[in-house]
């Protein structure tokens, strides 16, 4: 059985562009566009040093002609609000075409799905994942990141901070006799810092790169940050962390959902690399997206630059990059990808969509879902009320004790009081896109 818009019968309606002025139109009618602009004209400067890598440069640059064409055509589609085109080809790598032409084909009351009219979600996964297609298409640019350039432009801006967090990890793993205390202390820090490097959004700027924390300590601005934290749940986490510690489990697993590369890549590298040199975990499962995803989603390539690239700079970055090696060698890190975090599909319906990777999720202790995207699809990109509790929310999704991080960049949003929500309308009208406040969301 196949989920799809039409059939869920969901509770509240979708976020949709169909609505003017919401986030969601905002989104489909400026931000994608200009992500697709900046993408042809990428390809348009660089189309040299693209083709260089090729057998047959000639060929490759045809290839790349015919790319730059097919872009600009889905462009101009979605400014004018055309239907989504079926994937006629699948791709080997995913395996997903039927999924995907299922959903286009049910979706909006079987209406053809367009660009301002069908679920938010739907219409922006379905960009990317045409993007794909087309390098996908292509004889000689097969498996091309038309994103990689931003995202490591982004790891050199955010180079300082990232340095700061290597250090401050390397530190923690010196000493091996915490107490209780100091290991909770350490711990909700780390979950602090992952939650703000999620702000690092290459998706939410449009590719724009030069979004670095003003701030020469990335620990102030996490200080002032806090108070940002609408819901923080971070004590019930630490209290069911101790609960692990007292259970005798055959393996204790943490399961990490990513989101964006760079900095928000080593927060969660660094919050993995302190709980197993402190055996708060056994295994760190990282499941990252198969291919390139809204400009700045980890891929596993991003990893491997990112190691590469620390591996090869200051000695801070080399004791911590030699410490991920360690565990990546040892399997007590294991990057994994999964064709179903690249479908426009919520997670209340991953049981049934796909029991194998439902059953991996089981086997862990704790997984944490990072970001905006996830916590899209964790709520099924439902217009909640704002009061909705968190379990609900979650429309019975529970593999494992759950716990969301995200910085807040669309309008949903549970656990949270219609007065709190006036209050911050008041305080700041751009509360729920900007990225200033964030989430600690706790399920068991």
């Amino acid at each position: 059985m196949t989920f799809s818009f039409n059939k869920s019968r969901p509770p509240y309606p979708y976020l949709s562009a169909e609505i003017e002025g919401s986030f969601a139109y905002r989104t489909v009618k400026d931000r994608m566009p200009v992500i697709l602009t900046k993408v042809i004209d990428f390809l348009c400067r660089s189309k040299n040093e693209i083709v260089q890598s090729s057998h047959s440069e000639a060929a490759a640059l045809e290839d790349l002609k015919l790319i730059i064409g097919k872009l600009s055509k889905l462009r101009s589609e979605m400014q004018t609000n055309k239907t989504l085109s079926k994937f006629e080809i699948d791709c080997p790598h995913l395996q997903d075409s039927e999924k995907w032409n299922t959903e286009l084909i049910e979706t909006k009351d079987s209406a053809a799905p367009c660009w301002f009219n069908s679920p938010w979600l739907l219409v922006e996964c379905y960009m990317y994942r045409a993007i794909y297609y087309m390098f996908n298409d292509s004889v000689h640019l097969k498996g091309f990141d038309p994103f990689s350039h931003m995202k490591e432009e982004a790891f050199f801006v955010q180079k300082n901070i990232i340095c700061q967090l290597a250090s401050y990890t390397n530190g923690l793993c010196l000493k091996s006799n915490y107490s209780s205390s100091e290991l909770h202390v350490h711990f909700m820090k780390l979950i602090e810092i992952c939650l703000w490097g999620n702000r690092n959004d290459l998706s939410l700027s449009a590719g724009n790169t030069n979004t670095e924390v003003k701030s020469n300590s990335f620990f102030d601005d996490i200080k002032q940050l806090n108070s940002h934290i609408l819901v923080n749940n971070i004590n019930e986490v630490w209290l069911h962390m101790e609960h692990i510690q007292n259970n005798p489990y055959d393996n204790k697993e943490l399961s990490i959902i990513m989101d964006n590369s760079g900095l928000e890549m080593v927060a969660d590298l660094c919050l993995a690399v302190y709980c197993i040199s402190h055996k708060l975990f056994d295994r760190v499962n990282f499941y990252v997206k198969k291919i390139p995803w809204f400009v700045s989603d980890t891929t596993c390539n991003d990893l491997k630059w990112a190691l590469q690239y620390m591996e090869n700079d200051c000695t801070e970055l080399q004791h911590f990059a030699e410490k991920c090696r360690a565990y990546l060698h040892s399997n007590q890190f294991q990057v994994l990808e999964e064709s179903y975090f690249t479908l426009p599909l919520p997670y209340h319906v991953l049981q049934e969509e796909d029991p194998k990777l439902y059953k991996k999720l089981c086997r862990s202790q704790l997984i944490i879902f990072k970001g905006d995207l996830n916590y899209r699809k964790l709520g099924g990109e439902l217009c909640w009320p704002s009061s909705t509790p968190f379990k609900t929310f979650l429309q019975g999704f529970s593999p494992a004790p759950l716990l969301a991080l995200r910085t807040i960049k669309a309008e949903i949003i549970c656990d949270l009081p219609s007065s709190k929500i006036k209050e911050l309308d008041l305080l700041d009208k751009d509360w729920m896109t900007n990225g200033n406040y964030g989430l600690i969301q706790f399920a068991k």
